[in-house]
């Protein structure tokens, strides 16, 4: 595993957020290995985690869901979140609802970063090589330098959901008032 090390203060700092971790068997079948959604709950295997930061990720997509809509996540997130999300208003006037549903990813990748930051562990356990299907590079991750370039397509829809300030160029375009990325004002969406 990539980072093993990180993994007790990740599944720590999860679950001081309010993020229901469960180490075990649940973890079989996810979309990413050692690492599954039941009903908004993440479960974690150590011994087939890929690397630590797999699970910060996926706890980002679970993070950027307002809570009501967790009980309906399971292990296809962009699936569950978009029929969850629909199934209770149709297509959503929301703004930040439909940023969830077209840029959930983005916004995942936004979220594990400035998490890593905040627990101390090094951005480079989320972006080890091979994660996001990057494996021929020279240096930091790609998907690594484009967040801290502050060009990343995450960051502004963090910012649009209240989680954050923006940063970047994109700072240039809008500002919400809160500190700007990676300093994150809330963890979760209510």
């Amino acid at each position: 595993m990539y980072y093993p090390e990180a993994l007790p203060p990740i599944i720590a700092f999860l679950r001081d957020i309010g993020l229901a971790v469960e180490i075990g068997p649940g973890a079989a079948g996810g979309f990413l290995p050692g690492v599954n959604i039941h009903a908004g709950i993440l479960h974690v295997d150590p011994d087939t985690l890929v690397g630590s930061g797999d699970v910060l990720h996926e706890a980002g997509h679970i993070a950027i869901v307002p809570r009501r809509f967790w009980p309906q996540l399971g292990t296809d997130l962009q699936q569950s979140t978009t029929a969850a999300i629909t199934a209770e208003m149709g297509v959503p006037d929301d703004p930040v609802l439909r940023q969830i549903q077209l840029n959930s990813e983005g916004m995942a990748q936004a979220w594990s970063y400035a998490a890593a930051l905040a627990i101390g562990v090094p951005p480079a356990c989320i972006f080890f090589p091979g994660a996001y299907k990057h494996t021929d590079y020279e240096g930091t991750h790609p998907m690594q330098r484009w967040i801290e370039s502050g060009t990343h397509f995450g960051l502004p829809s963090l910012a649009q959901a209240g989680m954050t300030g923006v940063a970047g160029p994109f700072a240039l375009l809008q500002n919400n008032g809160l500190p700007p990325f990676p300093q994150m004002t809330r963890w979760l969406l209510d």
